[in-house]
C-alpha cells in the first residue's frame, strides 16, 4: 500500500509530541511538507523527521506547506484560532483533515466548516483523543448493551492545573494566555463531550437542545502569579477575563442531561471526571469503578 503523504501544520509541544510519539511510528505515513510560525520549530521538526529517514521541505506560511505536490492528508496543531481556517483551506484544496480539537470562536464559523466539508465531501476528522481511552470505550460499550438500562445523565470535566502553562505563555509561545487573558468560556469542552456524545448518540439520532453556561469569579491566575518571583510585568498586571470554574449544562432531545466542567486555574490533580448514570447502573472514571443495581453500597 502506497504511503500517506502528510503535512503537518504547529509545531509546538502538541504536533511535535504527535510527529515524535505517533507519525513517525506509523510506516504508513510519510511527512512530506511542516509549517510554524516559528523557525526553529520548523528545524526541530524537520531534524527529527530526518532522523527517520524523510527529508520535509518547511514553511512559515500554511498554504505553501499545502501546496507541495503528492500531499494525501494534513494534521493540524496550530493554535485555536487558527484550525478552521486551514482546515476550511485544505478541504477546498481537497486535502483531508485530521484537526486537533479546539475548533472555533464563533457558531458562525462552525456553520463555514461544515459547509465547506458538505460542499467538498473533503474527509475531515475532529481529533479528540479522549473518545478512545479505554474507560470511556468501556462505559459506551457497556451502555450501548444496556447494562446501565436508560442512561439518564452523564458528566465530565477537563480538569487540570495549568497555571504554568497559561500564566508564562508569551514566555513560552503558548497561546492559552491570550485566550484567558480575553475570553470566558468553556475553551476545551471534548475531552469530555466527545465521549459523551458519542455514548448519548449525539447526531445520530439523538441531539443537544440548549446549552447553559455559568462561571465562577477569576481568581486562580492572578493569586499564582502573585507568588512567582520570576513574573513579568506583564503578567502582573494580567487581569484574566476567564473564569476559574466553569460549568455547562446541556439538555438532549432524548431526555438526557449532561454537566460539563472547566477547571484549569486552580491547584488540583489531574481528572476527567466521566460519568454515566442509568436506571440500573453507573460508571465512575475517578474510581474507575461501575456499580450496578443490586451491588452492594460501599
Amino acid at each position: 500500500m502506497a504511503k500517506i503523504k502528510a503535512c503537518v501544520v504547529g509545531l509546538g509541544n502538541r504536533g511535535y509530541d504527535i510527529i515524535r510519539g505517533v507519525l513517525l511510528k506509523n510506516d504508513d505515513i510519510e511527512i512530506i511538507s511542516v509549517c510554524d510560525v516559528y523557525e526553529d520549530r520548523i528545524a526541530r521538526a524537520a531534524e527529527k523527521i530526518k532522523e527517520a529517514g524523510s527529508e520535509p521541505r518547511g514553511f512559515m506560511d500554511y498554504k505553501e506547506a499545502l501546496a507541495v505536490k503528492g500531499l494525501n492528508a494534513v494534521f493540524i496543531f496550530s493554535d485555536w484560532s487558527s484550525h478552521t481556517e486551514i482546515a476550511v483551506y485544505a478541504m477546498k484544496q481537497g486535502i483531508p483533515v485530521a484537526s486537533e480539537v479546539g475548533c472555533e470562536y464563533s457558531v458562525e464559523n462552525c456553520l463555514r466548516l461544515v459547509k465547506t466539508q458538505e460542499e467538498t465531501r473533503t474527509p475531515y476528522m475532529f481529533v479528540e483523543n479522549c473518545c478512545w481511552g479505554k474507560e470511556e470505550l468501556l462505559a459506551t460499550s457497556m451502555a450501548r448493551k444496556k447494562l446501565f438500562g436508560t442512561v439518564v445523565h452523564c458528566s465530565g470535566a477537563y480538569a487540570h492545573d495549568l497555571r504554568n502553562e497559561i500564566a508564562y505563555g508569551h514566555i513560552n509561545r503558548h497561546y492559552r494566555f491570550d485566550n484567558y487573558l480575553n475570553r470566558c468560556c468553556d475553551n476545551y469542552p471534548t475531552h469530555e463531550l466527545g465521549p459523551i456524545a458519542k455514548l448519548l448518540d449525539i447526531n445520530r439520532g439523538n441531539r443537544i437542545l440548549t446549552v447553559s453556561s455559568f462561571a465562577s469569579k477569576s481568581a486562580g491566575l492572578e493569586e499564582y502569579i502573585s507568588t512567582r518571583g520570576d513574573a513579568t510585568e506583564e503578567m502582573k498586571s494580567a487581569r484574566f477575563a476567564q473564569g476559574d470554574i466553569i460549568t455547562t449544562v446541556l439538555t438532549c432531545a432524548h431526555g438526557e442531561t449532561v454537566l460539563l466542567r472547566l477547571d484549569t486555574t486552580l491547584p488540583r490533580s489531574y481528572s476527567r471526571d466521566f460519568t454515566v448514570r442509568g436506571t440500573k447502573g453507573m460508571y465512575m472514571q475517578d474510581t474507575n469503578t461501575v456499580f450496578l443495581d443490586g451491588d452492594e453500597e460501599f
